[in-house]
């Protein structure tokens, strides 16, 4: 991947007096501005029915609120006149992938961050964003904005670069994020479930939930069973005065305050024979986390009844080390 270089002028005023100069008095320089590195991965929580999300980033912009809009272009180490193409299902957990590395800006408080996304084309599939359903089926990957120019953004607001090095990460919840509409033969990418995060502020959630209680969820809510494919096993994160955790349900694009923070998925572990999950970029703090088997019929657009959480218990996540949390039949 290429890297856009912003080189920033210093400038210099020397004021001298007639017959000589003065060290102390007559030489006057503009300090120099406080510089920031700043580095943004990509990462994402998993969604079902889908083998690959496949994100075309074109460009990232910083709006410092003076006037001053850095850009980098982000392109493909194979090919620098392509936008960079990512596939978040490779980057779960607290995987990321690097888009810019340490990049020289100013520091202080952004206004906000915004990513120009290329839109899906079928005409032009492989280069543009797509997703890839378990069937193969392959559909355009697209973002609003206004505008009809093949470019989609994903913009956040208010975040702080401090001098010396940023390390952020584009989080994408995709169970979230990710929107099918009615009649369309396209899916929809929302910010609504784009969160950015510092790495020097946030820990990961890990945990395992035991085989009987993936048992005993799939037979309790077996009224609900998928035509094909499986039960939709998660672990979804609530702020911990959440009274009556909710599904993922967006009322327009308004997120809900008893939605899910954050969701993570549970797979099966061959190795360790086990049924694993994993949050990652988490504030430190007091939280509520919760186990369904009925993420399948969990649908961002769509108020479903049925849905419910087989199991919750409260985690605390503290600076510097990652949380740890079992869901099990004893509790």
């Amino acid at each position: 991947m290429n890297k856009l270089i912003l080189a920033s002028a210093i400038s210099t005023v020397l004021l001298s007096g007639c017959g000589g100069s003065d060290d102390n008095d007559d030489n006057i320089t503009n300090p120099e501005p406080t510089q920031a590195e700043f580095s943004l991965g990509v990462s994402d929580a998993p969604v079902s029915n889908v083998k690959a999300v496949w994100v075309a980033f074109d460009s990232i912009t910083l709006n410092a609120g003076d006037g001053e809009m850095p850009t980098f272009e982000t392109r493909s180490e194979e090919n620098p006149d392509q936008p960079v193409m990512v596939n978040l299902l490779d980057y779960t957990g607290d995987d990321v992938f690097a888009l810019i590395d340490n990049e020289l800006v100013a520091a202080g408080d952004y206004e906000w961050l915004r990513a120009d996304i290329v839109n899906g084309d079928m005409a032009n599939i492989e280069m543009t964003s797509h997703l890839v359903y378990n069937d193969d089926t392959v559909v355009p990957l697209v973002v609003t904005r206004k505008g009809n120019d093949g470019i989609g953004e994903i913009q956040i607001n208010d975040f702080t670069l401090v001098s010396g090095d940023n390390d952020f990460v584009l989080e994408f919840d995709l169970k979230k994020s990710l929107v099918n509409p009615s009649n369309s033969n396209e899916v929809k990418l929302k910010p609504t479930g784009i969160r950015l995060e510092n790495l020097a502020q946030v820990e990961d959630i890990e945990g395992v939930v035991s085989q009987q209680l993936v048992q005993n969820c799939e037979t309790d809510n077996a009224d609900i069973a998928p035509a094909t494919g499986g039960f939709g096993h998660a672990v979804y994160l609530y702020n911990s005065d959440v009274s009556e955790p909710k599904d993922l349900y967006l009322d327009g694009e308004t997120v809900a305050a008893d939605a899910p923070i954050a969701t993570g998925g549970v797979s099966f572990d061959e190795e360790d024979e086990r049924y694993e999950f994993e949050i990652g970029f988490v504030a430190p703090g007091e939280y509520q986390l919760a186990y369904t088997c009925a993420a399948h019929i969990d649908d961002a657009e769509i108020l479903d009844q049925s849905f419910t959480l087989y199991q919750q218990q409260t985690v605390t996540v503290t600076s510097g080390e990652d949380a740890q949390v079992t869901f099990d039949i004893a509790q």
